[in-house]
């Protein structure tokens, strides 16, 4: 049996460091996001074991393992869900423009881009974010915030106005860690910050 899970801080600089390899293998939206990991309010989070010692807190060799760490995640973003509206988007690692079975899809370039509602059911994101990649990298955000009170990107392709909005309303930055076993998450402001600060250890635990 897996061992239950929770959120903590991690150190920035080996997680900005992971992120910026995962964002780099990523569309254009992905590599514009890569551009805010310089500022000064980013901090860094993951979902781990629940008898992790704190001195493993910066290594990232010790999986919460799958179903843990999905549970976990989804029940983080439902708390985050009551504190702001918004989405999740998902760089989709394994879809290109033109293969079948993307109604309703968003393009960057050749790139597939999906998203869903934070307030959709723990089941609908979970299938999100896990069909968007094999394992590393995946690349995901919740926004919020959009420009023009637009709540989602358009269906089809996307303008460069839409990617460069997509980019600003990105509070929270989603990585695959553990050969996609666990997940770390970036925040990108101080109330995305204040939020997982909120439910970081010993608050949120998966069941």
């Amino acid at each position: 049996m897996s061992a239950r899970s929770i959120l903590i801080r991690v150190p920035l600089e080996q997680s900005t460091a992971w992120s910026r390899d995962s964002l780099d293998q990523g569309s254009l939206l992905c590599r514009l996001v890569a551009e805010r990991l310089e500022g000064p309010e980013v901090s860094a989070f993951a979902i781990a074991r629940h008898d992790r010692d704190d001195s493993e807190s910066g290594d990232f060799s010790h999986s919460a393992g799958i179903a843990d760490a999905d549970r976990t995640l989804t029940e983080v973003i439902r708390q985050l869900a009551t504190e702001f509206s918004g989405i999740l988007v998902v760089d989709d690692d394994l879809a290109r423009r033109g293969d079948p079975g993307l109604e309703g899809a968003s393009f960057v370039d050749d790139r597939v881009v999906r998203h869903a509602d934070l307030a959709s059911e723990p089941e609908v994101l979970t299938r999100l974010l896990r069909m968007g990649a094999s394992g590393y990298p995946l690349n995901a955000f919740l926004c919020s915030g959009m420009v023009r009170g637009a709540p989602s990107p358009s269906t089809g392709s996307l303008a460069d106005s839409e990617v460069a909005a997509l980019t600003a309303a990105v509070r929270i930055i989603v990585h695959a860690i553990h050969d996609a076993e666990s997940f770390l998450l970036l925040a990108m402001d101080d109330g995305a910050r204040a939020g997982l600060e909120a439910i970081a250890r010993p608050g949120v635990q998966s069941a």
